[in-house]
Formats: C-alpha cells, structure tokens, sequence
C-alpha cells in the first residue's frame, strides 16, 4: 500500500564534493541546508546579511557582494538605541555606529570573497511581498520592526522578478562561467497574508524560479523543497508548533533528499566521520577530571588533526570513538 506521493528528484548534471565552494543566501529555509553543510566542514558562506525573504532584496544582496562595496555611517539608521542596516538582520546591529559597521563589513568583506571562487551559489525565494520604505523608495530586507506607516507593502509580479534576477545571474556568469545556480522556494508559509495570500505569493515565486531556470537550463536548475513538504510530507506531524514552519523531522528527511541528489558518494565517508564526530563533541562528559575523559581529548585532537587533509583522506570513525564516551550523558 502506497501512502504517500514520491516527488521524483531532477537528475543533476553535477554532484557537491569537499573541493567545492558555495554561498547560500535567502529565506531561512537556505539556513537550514547551508548550516548542516557547513557543520559537515564543506566550505560555504551562509546567508552573510542574515535571512532574506523576498527576491529583490536577495539581489540586491548579491549585487553588493559582487561589486565588494562597503557600508558607510550613512547607509545605517538608529532605531530603539541600536544602529541598523535595512540589508542585514538585527543580530549584526550594534548600540555603538562604528562597531555596526564594522560588524557588516566584516560580513561583506567574507562573503564577497567567498561569491568570488564559489562554484555553487543557492539562492531560496521565500516570499513575494516587499515592504519599500516610503521615504528612500528602497525595498528593504529587514524592516527592523520600524512603524507599519513608513513602509508600502506590495506583492512583486513575475516579470519583476524574473528581470532583475536574470540581470544578476548573468553578470555573475560573465565574472564566474563555471557559477551554476540552484533555486529552491521555502516551504515556510507566510501566514500573515493569510492562507490565500500565501498561496499566491507562492505561485508567483514558483512561476518566476520556472521562467528563470528555462531561460539558461545549462547553468540554473532547481531543487523541489517545497514540493517534497507540500507533496510527500502532507501532513502536519512534518511542521513544527507554530504549523508554519517545517519541524525538525520535516528538515531532516529534506537534507537527506538533497544529500542523495546533489552531494557526491566520494564525500560520504568524510560527512560520516564529521557527523560522528559532531555527535561526541556534542556530549557533556560526566566526569572531565577522569582519565577516560582526557584520553577522549586526545583521541578527538588527533581526529581533528586528521580532519584537515583532504576529505578524501579523512577515516571512516564509525562507531569507533573511544570507551571513554560510556556514561557521558
């Protein structure tokens, strides 16, 4: 008996290894993919501003990147005795202007490098609604929880958005030819349009992902998240309290649908190892002052050491950490 529907994955011309770079940016749903790529050691740049929802800002974003600008003291505002930037989320806002700055500069500077000499760049729409600030004119990334009267809420159409991100892929290709594009749209509903404003919302965004992945299918291509929660995982046991946002279970089976699509069996051994040893560094030992402990040190030192050469090189750990982890809870 068949009780769910299988979403078939595209069969991609190309497979992730260990050599290669990526930069994701977008919803938070690339946050979710980008961080468990990273803690597996691959080299990536995740979302350097923050969660972008909306597909201008994501451009915007990368615009800055790709042209390695800076932030200037007029660029920020202060709000609630923070400084902030309408680019970047809260997290990098600081009470002192200079130190925000410095805090996003330092994020461009990293991220810039890294679009740079990525061969992978993820980019994942999550919304169709922009907020332009109705003094700059600007849409913004972050609304950075300012009055509702200083913004104009919108819903961006298709050929808005399919023309300013044509326009930046094929800047990017001309800098980088080898840059290939993966899209994905973010499963998270945007239940403050309500149901039937999320929806089409949605619908826009996957029509605009369609038109732009056709128009250069060699180079763009698209990974169907949001199908496999919508579609396979119908259910809401897949969605976390809030019924918006996919649970942990849900974001789980995704990764390992990505995994076997787009990541190479060469790197399998390296992720388990790496994943192992996440799992017993996570561990609290139960008593760090006991030779068993300092002998798993050691034995974590010595893995780690290892960890530096090639993946290709990296031990499979297995199941083989030392004793010393017995009684750690």
């Amino acid at each position: 008996m068949k009780l769910t529907t299988t979403v078939e994955l595209p069969v991609y011309p190309f497979r992730l290894s260990y050599a290669d770079s990526s930069l994701w940016t977008g919803s938070c749903f690339a946050a979710t993919i980008g961080d468990t790529m990273r803690r597996l050691r691959f080299d990536c740049c995740v979302n350097p501003f923050g969660a972008l929802y909306n597909p201008l800002s994501i451009v915007a974003g990368l615009r800055l990147l790709m042209a390695d600008a800076r932030l200037s003291a007029n660029d920020l505002f202060a709000s609630k005795g923070l400084w902030h930037s309408f680019m970047f989320h809260g997290s990098c806002s600081r009470g002192d202007r200079n130190a925000s700055i410095a805090a996003m500069n330092a994020a461009l500077e990293s991220a810039s490098e890294a679009l740079h000499r990525s061969k992978y760049l993820f980019i994942t729409f999550g919304t169709a609604c922009v907020f332009e600030h109705r003094q700059s004119g600007a849409v913004v990334g972050n609304c950075h929880k300012l009055p509702a009267t200083d913004f104009v809420k919108r819903r961006l159409a298709v050929n808005e958005i399919v023309a300013a991100t044509q326009s930046l892929l094929s800047d990017l290709q001309a800098s980088n030819p080898e840059l290939k594009t993966i899209f994905t749209l973010s499963p998270i509903r945007h239940f403050a349009e309500g149901a039937q404003g999320n929806a089409l919302s949605k619908a826009t965004l996957r029509l605009a992902i369609d038109e732009i992945v056709n128009t250069q299918p060699e180079t763009r291509f698209y990974f169907p998240a949001y199908e496999i929660l919508l579609d396979e995982l119908r259910d809401y046991r897949f969605y976390a309290s809030d019924l918006c946002h996919p649970s942990d279970l849900a974001r789980d089976y995704i990764w390992d649908r990505f995994a076997s699509a787009l990541i190479s069996p060469e790197a399998r051994p390296a992720m388990h190892s790496i994943h192992k040893l996440n799992q017993a560094l996570a561990h609290r030992p139960l008593h760090p002052e006991g030779d068993e402990h300092e002998a798993f040190l050691e034995y974590i030192s010595r893995l780690e050491s290892t960890l530096q050469r090639p993946a290709a090189s990296v031990p499979n750990v297995g199941d083989a950490l030392p004793d010393s982890r017995a009684g750690r809870p």
